[in-house]
């Protein structure tokens, strides 16, 4: 199910609530989801760490359908 979608459903879900608390609950709860996080020194070296890696890899020739495909059996999407 594309994003968009998904945003529909949820707009649709929402527009029939009509309990003042609970949408207030769920914007608390989304509000605190979409906040950037405070990394610490450890992630971001981890982070530059990685990135620097990927970029002596530099592997031009990998599939993106497949690599996509690894994610969704990774993640079971």
């Amino acid at each position: 199910m594309s994003i968009q979608t998904e945003k529909s459903i949820l707009f649709d879900l929402l527009q029939n609530i009509n309990d003042i608390a609970l949408l207030k609950k769920v914007k608390s709860f989304v509000l605190t989801e979409i906040e950037p996080l405070n990394l610490t020194q450890n992630q971001k070296n981890e982070l530059k760490k990685r990135l620097e890696n990927h970029n002596q890899k530099n592997d031009s020739n990998s599939d993106a359908f497949e690599f996509l495909d690894n994610l969704k059996s990774k993640y079971e999407l």
